[in-house]
């Protein structure tokens, strides 16, 4: 690695993104594609997928529409991947959020985001892990969130999903480094997305604005701070990382 082009064992390999059809997933895919990888854009909404497509130039974007709860969805990926070039960077984005209290969870919402968030992410680190036996950067990054370590009301089963997810990134980091795997999470805050856009007198807008007073940057996150996060992650800059949780909420986790 030269520091001075920090991301040129990258170039020419390619990239995984799922959930990538919008906001985070879409920003991550976008930054992964500029610095040369081809990537692969998976996201169950075939709609949204052709829509994303039209923002990236030069080739070297590849969609696959797959619902990642499916078997038959992780098989398109793995036959994706075959046609590409080596994979070096897998990134778990999908997922899903449920609103219950905790006394009304049920055992289906809460197997399904279990499914969604947990069971995706775990069945497609396994494929990136049999598709990474070659030398080279080779780096899974997972996005948790911070509901993890905050409570949010309404959020039970998401943050059980997500807080299993912190513990898998440590388990697979210790079992697949000896491979030369290195695997991170992601941490978010609030982030600004098309899905967090309310009017200004919806009540969820105003206790979006309350909870600004907690973060100490003064402000919220855009899916480009998440994608930042992620490229570091991805790339050789971290390459004596491993296992780690990685917090980019504007000081949020610290109040």
């Amino acid at each position: 690695m030269t520091w001075r082009e920090p991301f040129a064992e990258l170039a020419g390999t390619t990239a995984v993104v799922t959930g990538a059809a919008r906001g985070i997933g879409l920003a991550i895919a976008t930054v992964l594609h500029e610095v040369g990888l081809t990537v692969v854009l998976v996201d169950r909404d075939a709609d949204e997928l052709d829509r994303a497509l039209a923002g990236f130039s030069g080739g070297r974007a590849v969609p696959v529409t797959a619902d990642l709860t499916t078997e038959e969805g992780h098989d398109g990926i793995d036959a994706a991947l075959r046609e590409q070039p080596p994979l070096s960077v897998w990134v778990n984005n999908a997922g899903t959020v449920s609103h219950q209290l905790a006394e009304d969870v049920d055992q289906a919402t809460f197997e399904q985001v279990l499914r969604t968030n947990t069971w995706s992410a775990v069945r497609g680190s396994q494929t990136a892990f049999r598709h990474m036996q070659h030398d080279g950067s080779r780096a899974i990054v997972t996005i948790t969130s911070l509901v993890v370590d905050k409570t949010v009301r309404e959020r039970l089963s998401y943050a059980a999903s997500k807080a299993a997810l912190t513990s898998t990134t440590r388990y697979a980091a210790a079992e697949w480094g000896a491979s030369g795997i290195r695997v991170n999470a992601v941490s978010p805050g609030y982030i600004e997305t098309r899905l967090t856009a309310w009017p200004a007198d919806d009540p969820r807008q105003v206790a979006k604005q309350e909870s600004l007073r907690s973060i100490p940057l003064a402000r919220f996150g855009q899916p480009e701070d998440i994608a930042s996060a992620v490229l570091f992650l991805a790339s050789p800059l971290s390459s004596y990382v491993t296992g780690v949780t990685l917090f980019v909420d504007g000081g949020w986790s610290l109040t």
